[in-house]
């Protein structure tokens, strides 16, 4: 029976974590790097500088939608003979997680009146390949602090992997898994569960003047936007104790660059089927921190991707709580 009950939560937190992760990790790419590059001569913005000149044939907004649509999913083949170097796009970073909330003791005998707390305080290493143009590969390696504490559902690696353009008005299409994968599998385990990872179609957009400056309060603030399809194959129903197919939502994510590396993001989730929706499912995910794309520097972020709810008195005990994020800490770096 524990096994069981261990098992139905192992799959509850991954299903849990490819929903909400895939999709918010997928439009972060945009988002940040859309936002930082704002400020680069050499780099497009996201909005158009305000109090400034504009050209007499600056090309329309359809134009830019038709562009970013229409370039979508190229593929440089031309550059694959390109003597670049092994270690030529290939970058990283280290971090380390620190969630607010102590969760309850695990591995403990039932019996037991005292024991150490599984925090799950995790040390990172994330490693991206660019491939070529916008097509990638990704994958991140965890340590766990208190390894006793690391229960069946937390990942020893997650990967993620397909196209993500951060320039707007483009398409994406990218699968993440961010289950209980492992390196070295218990009887009865699996390396991964590929079925249960979620593949997302999204466009990316800005918000341009003048929505822009109804929603802004700083001279340089930007906002951008992605709207996702989300679709993860292989879910276990609460209700019937069961895998079922077919797990559906669509997602709209924003982040305001409010000043310098300074943000606030969101995203919200629609579910197709709204049966489909577990208690441990999100309405809505947030975040705030200080991002800085540049490799040699860090970041400093918080996160929440508990089961938040619209009316905070649908909200399962124990999610939807402020409480319920975590902190990273992150250094980026290249090769």
């Amino acid at each position: 029976m524990k096994n069981a009950i261990k098992q139905i939560t192992r799959i509850i937190i991954s299903l849990f974590a490819c929903v909400c992760f895939s999709s918010w990790a997928i439009a972060n790419e945009y988002l940040s790097n859309s936002a930082k590059h704002k400020s680069a001569p050499t780099s497009p913005n996201i909005t158009s500088p305000r109090n400034t000149a504009e050209p007499d044939d600056k090309p329309s907004e359809g134009e830019h939608i038709w562009n970013g649509v229409q370039s979508s999913f190229y593929f440089p083949i031309e550059q694959w003979n390109d003597e670049q170097g092994f270690f030529h796009g290939l970058s990283g970073n280290v971090g380390y997680n620190y969630p607010l909330l102590e969760t309850p003791e695990a591995n403990i005998p039932a019996d037991a009146t005292s024991g150490p707390s599984n925090t799950n305080q995790t040390v990172t290493l994330s490693l991206k390949y660019s491939i070529l143009g916008s097509w990638f590969i990704s994958g991140t390696a965890y340590y766990y602090i208190d390894q006793d504490q690391q229960q069946a559902w937390n990942p020893d690696f997650t990967y993620v992997f397909g196209y993500s353009d951060w320039r707007p008005y483009t398409l994406s299409l990218v699968y993440a898994n961010y289950g209980g994968n492992r390196f070295s599998p218990d009887e009865g385990e699996s390396v991964t569960n590929f079925n249960q990872g979620t593949w997302s179609l999204g466009w990316k957009f800005p918000i341009v003047e003048p929505v822009v400056d109804w929603f802004t309060f700083t001279e340089e603030g930007s906002i951008g936007c992605q709207v996702d399809f989300n679709y993860t194959h292989e879910y276990f129903n609460l209700d019937t104790s069961e895998y079922l197919n077919g797990h559906k939502t669509i997602s709209l994510g924003c982040k305001y660059s409010i000043f310098g590396n300074w943000y606030i993001n969101g995203t919200a989730f629609y579910y197709l089927d709204k049966n489909q929706q577990q208690p441990w499912n999100p309405d809505y995910t947030y975040g705030f921190g200080y991002f800085d794309w540049h490799p040699g520097t860090i970041t400093l972020q918080y996160n929440n991707y508990s089961g938040n709810r619209w009316n905070s008195s649908d909200r399962s005990e124990g999610t939807g709580r402020f409480i319920d994020g975590a902190i990273s800490l992150s250094y980026s770096f290249t090769f």
